[in-house]
């Protein structure tokens, strides 16, 4: 009988053995995936993308400034391409940073799809009149922050008051209802 309940321990011990062999490699697996997700939040592509809020037309050929973080007085300001869309990475490795393909189009600071420093936030000037309740008086002038968490994992989309234009959320994207400036805004600037 006493060989019978020590052979039950073995299988016993070697059922706990498992068990834990089983969690490590479990757990082990979930860690390598929140690794590869937080990865994922640091080098990311971003997309800024103006759309005409009266029409919900998009507003090509133009410059978006953007600044990440507060380590730059100056914006870094990237073109639209003809859909209205900005595009720029964010990347945790100070090596991959790259601002070297500048733009005249956009002034001293235009660069073509910049790779930037990681930040928690991400301020946007668009020079457009925001469709957006509260923008205020001179509201092209304007500077609003995003986090850049937020925009990488559910996409961000401004309110619109301009007119009827919608569009749904999409990770890494940015999308911002504006108009032009009327011929009353332009000459009072």
């Amino acid at each position: 009988m006493s060989s019978i309940s020590s052979g039950r321990q073995a299988d016993l011990g070697r059922c706990i053995a498992r068990s834990f062999v089983a969690r490590g490699v479990i757990c082990g697996l979930l860690l390598s995936m929140l690794g590869f997700v937080e990865a994922n939040l640091c080098a990311q592509e971003i997309k800024i993308k103006l759309v005409d809020g009266r029409n919900g037309q998009s507003l090509g050929n133009t410059c978006v400034n953007v600044w990440v973080g507060a380590d730059r007085k100056e914006a870094t300001a990237i073109p639209t391409d003809n859909n209205g869309t900005a595009t720029l990475r964010l990347t945790t490795q100070s090596s991959e940073v790259d601002t070297s393909r500048q733009w005249d189009g956009c002034g001293l600071f235009g660069v073509i799809d910049p790779v930037l420093g990681y930040h928690d936030d991400i301020r946007i000037n668009v020079g457009y009149v925001l469709c957006q309740a509260n923008a205020g008086k001179s509201s092209w002038l304007k500077t609003n922050s995003y986090t850049t968490k937020d925009l990488v994992q559910s996409g961000i989309v401004s309110p619109n008051t301009c007119g009827t234009a919608t569009a749904e959320r999409k990770p890494g994207e940015l999308i911002i209802f504006v108009r032009p400036l009327s011929w009353w805004e332009k000459w009072k600037q």
